[in-house]
């Protein structure tokens, strides 16, 4: 008989093509292919949906979707505080699933906060736990007592600890009394999500046609959730002063849309803003770009920054997560400082590289 896995997560594609959560979807897809019955809850809808059979998968709407949606809880929270309620409708949703699945020989949590604490509570099966770095900073964010609670709740019930980047099993441990974290480390271990890459090479090709780009011509791309934390506006502002000739697209949603095209129009900025985009077809303004530019502020392992390599496109990033240590790694990632200027002159070094190779 196959082991009954149930993989618990907040973000979870919508479709086949939604980038939400993809990375979530190749980890559960990876348990099926080696043999696992595997049953994904997550607020993909209402709670009174009917089960969503997927090639491989069983997907269980769990509700909460209000909250845990594009472009991330946080930002949704901001924008109407009411839609914090979607965590108690998600908590009840995946409780209800979870009685209606039975007997299960695992389950997987993605993000320790709320997957794993308190979703989990009463479970008997072995627990995974793997962090992305959101549930981190929230947890860092916490009284000390509470957090170090619910680390040791998780550590008495013999939980397994992944972290996808060095630097967040650092944070949270930094963040504990010594004799919670060496616990904690010990049955923790760091490995990037898993993510899929499909074949974009002829959609690459159709964007710099279809902007009709000249073969001298340089385009860079930041790619992602428009909101502060990405710091967009130093790309935007390191290319009006700095690599002037670099055509820019901005590839994404979110509440620092507007903001980021009237910065564009009053910088002369060459900059072109498609919205959100089909997973295959971002990757594909990535792929066809010479310079992936990603300032964030806060990162774990950044998959697009993953992504943007695979594709054999240049990084310009700001330290953050473990992207110094990638970078000590592949030259194709240059780490520069939170400043516009260095942003700029960093494109231009990456841009001349991409043309003379």
């Amino acid at each position: 008989m196959r082991p009954r896995v149930v993989v618990v997560t907040t973000s979870f594609p919508r479709h086949d093509d939604d980038p939400s959560g993809h990375f979530v979807r190749s980890h559960a897809l990876s348990l099926a292919r080696d043999g696992a019955d595997v049953h994904v809850i997550a607020p993909v809808g209402s709670a009174s949906d009917p089960l969503r059979i997927e090639p491989l998968l069983h997907v269980h709407p769990a509700g909460g979707s209000s909250l845990f949606g594009f472009p991330g809880a946080v930002a949704r929270a901001k924008e109407s505080p009411l839609r914090l309620a979607g965590a108690l409708a998600f908590a009840e949703g995946a409780r209800r699933r979870m009685r209606a699945i039975g007997h299960v020989d695992r389950v997987i949590a993605h993000w320790i906060v709320p997957s794993a604490w308190p979703l989990l509570a009463g479970i008997d099966a072995p627990i995974d736990l793997v962090s992305h770095g959101a549930d981190v900073r929230l947890l860092v964010a916490l009284p000390r007592p509470m957090r170090e609670a619910i680390v040791r709740s998780l550590l008495e019930r013999d939980a397994r600890f992944q972290f996808v980047a060095t630097h967040l099993l650092d944070t949270l441990a930094r963040s504990l009394r010594p004799s919670i974290a060496d616990r904690l480390r010990a049955v923790s271990r760091v490995e990037p999500a898993p993510f899929d890459l499909p074949d974009v090479g002829h959609a690459a090709a159709h964007v710099r046609r279809t902007l009709e780009m000249k073969p001298a011509e340089t385009l860079a791309v930041c790619v992602g959730r428009l909101v502060p934390e990405k710091r967009y506006d130093l790309a935007l502002l390191g290319l009006a002063h700095a690599a002037p000739h670099v055509r820019l697209a901005i590839v994404g949603d979110g509440p620092e849309r507007s903001r980021l095209t009237a910065m564009a129009k009053a910088s002369g900025v060459r900059a072109t803003s498609t919205g959100a985009l089909p997973r295959k077809q971002a990757l594909a303004w990535i792929a066809a770009a010479d310079v992936l530019v990603h300032p964030s502020a806060s990162e774990g392992a950044p998959t697009v920054v993953r992504e943007a390599r695979a594709l054999g496109t240049h990084v310009v990033a700001c330290a953050a997560g473990d992207l110094e240590r990638w970078a000590e790694l592949d030259a194709g990632i240059a780490i520069v400082p939170a400043d516009a200027r260095a942003i700029g002159a960093a494109v231009k070094r990456a841009a001349e590289r991409s043309i003379s190779a």
